[in-house]
């Protein structure tokens, strides 16, 4: 940094030349590199990224009777989104949005829109935690048309459903019997490197947990159902 003195006129500079930049504090008139932050991304915000990155060109690659399809998909059906808000997208949109998900199942992409269909929520749920496990239960047993995708916070501080918290996927279920618990431990252990037993000792926190209702071919799931415990 740089203190600046000005004259024959010119009385104040403001702005950014050439990664400088100009402006004003407190020291007066100042002259100071421009700040470049470096962004490490985690493991899953550099695979969504990479994924973008590849529907982006792909999208291009499209002939136009494919583009048309996508926006006709587009015209027949709004896309609910996991926290259950209704959008009406365009064509590009869909197909972002159906290959992002299909990306996480497999490693090639649809060039046309999948067949509709509007998945309802999983069944409601208790989120139950003991000394032995953390698990989602169901009372009545569900059996779901579908695969099932969990989603778990970290541990939080506050108790609202409402808070809508950085979410981590942790597992998925294949369609199949009836359910009436899924055992959630180990996949905590994994996503907050700790050992469940020693962790519920010193527990003073809350933990949610969400579950969508679909087919990852497709890139059709449904909206959250959710539920909350409290350690």
């Amino acid at each position: 940094m740089a203190r600046v003195t000005y004259g024959g006129g010119v009385t104040e500079f403001a702005g950014s030349i050439g990664g400088v930049t100009f402006q004003k504090n407190a020291s007066g008139q100042i002259a100071k590199l421009r700040s470049n932050p470096t962004v490490n991304p985690s493991a899953l915000q550099a695979t969504y990224q990479t994924n973008m990155s590849f529907l982006v060109a792909f999208w291009s690659t499209l002939s136009q009777v494919n583009k048309d399809l996508w926006d006709a998909y587009a015209i027949a059906h709004d896309h609910t989104t996991p926290w259950g808000d209704v959008k009406t997208l365009s064509g590009y949109q869909w197909f972002l949005t159906c290959n992002l998900m299909r990306l996480i199942y497999t490693s090639t992409p649809i060039s046309t829109p999948p067949i509709w269909v509007a998945y309802s929520p999983p069944d409601a749920f208790t989120l139950a935690a003991t000394v032995d496990h953390l698990r989602v239960e169901w009372v009545p047993a569900y059996n779901p048309s579908s695969d099932l995708r969990f989603f778990l916070t970290l541990p939080l501080r506050q108790s609202s459903l409402k808070l809508r918290r950085s979410l981590f996927y942790v597992g998925l279920r294949a369609t199949g019997a009836a359910l009436d618990n899924y055992d959630l431990t180990t996949l905590f252990e994994s996503l907050a490197n700790v050992t469940w037993a020693d962790f519920w000792a010193s527990a003073d926190c809350s933990i949610i947990c969400r579950i969508t209702h679909g087919y990852g071919g497709y890139g059709l799931v449904s909206s959250f159902t959710s539920a909350l415990v409290k350690i």
